[in-house]
């Protein structure tokens, strides 16, 4: 058991597959797909701009461990036109990017999306207002991400406290032990506070979850008292999104 966890972890945390034929038609008419390069290979992030084409806000989303960027579209009908936009960012990997998913590699891969993004937009990165969303795995990569760049908003979904936490759920603490990469979200929303102590941070969790421990959002919010925190009852890790919609748009768009 510690020679596959050790050997075989990778495989265990990401679950890469790329685009099937029933993702052709799910990005919205004025989504634009914007290529960029890495030094581990070509990346395509997705970009949805708000109806007068000039972000007042862009959030980057993080899908969690099996799922694309894509399936954050299923968030925006009945987004209000507010404008907001959004950056959809798949890990290396996943999708249509090339490459392996490490903590590096994927913040390597967003810092790369917002900067083709920039380019685009014809702005300096520092002119946007950032806002981070990630569920489950996504979670941690928006916490990650918002530790190396200053964000407003961040909205997590199902987050762990660790990964070697999570881990430790799954196969005990001494075999938890072996993991290589921990993402760490405890100690990066201490880093965040200190950082940017403005910074509006919300979490929603489900109380059926049985992949991630409905007790890991609780005992973040309770570690931080400024984080808002909802508990959606009767929810597990994937319906949390479903259910829990209309309140994280809420929270995402309130003032």
């Amino acid at each position: 058991m510690a020679a596959i966890i050790h050997f075989c972890q990778h495989s265990l945390i990401y679950h890469p597959r790329p685009y099937g034929a029933a993702y052709s038609r799910v990005l919205p008419p004025h989504g634009v797909e914007i290529e960029y390069a890495l030094p581990f290979g070509k990346q395509t992030a997705f970009y949805v701009p708000p109806p007068n084409d000039s972000p007042k806000r862009v959030w980057l989303a993080f899908c969690g461990n099996g799922s694309l960027a894509l399936d954050w579209t299923g968030l925006l009908p009945g987004y209000p036109p507010n404008g907001d936009a959004f950056l959809l960012v798949d890990y290396p990997g996943y999708g249509k990017n090339s490459g392996y998913a490490t903590i590096d590699s994927t913040r390597a891969t967003a810092e790369g999306a917002l900067s083709a993004l920039a380019h685009r937009l014809h702005v300096d990165e520092a002119q946007l207002t950032l806002c981070v969303i990630g569920h489950s795995l996504g979670a941690a990569a928006a916490v990650d991400f918002a530790v190396h760049r200053r964000v407003q908003r961040i909205v997590l979904a199902a987050p762990f406290t660790s990964l070697r936490d999570e881990a430790a759920t799954i196969v005990g603490q001494h075999l938890a032990r072996l993991l290589l990469e921990n993402y760490d979200n405890r100690g990066n929303l201490l880093e965040i506070y200190k950082r940017n102590p403005q910074a509006r941070i919300a979490i929603f969790h489900g109380t059926d979850d049985n992949d991630i421990p409905v007790q890991m959002s609780r005992a973040l919010a309770k570690e931080f008292p400024a984080i808002i925190y909802h508990e959606i009852g009767g929810a597990d890790h994937l319906t949390v999104m479903e259910n829990a919609r209309d309140q994280i748009i809420a929270t995402m768009t309130e003032q």
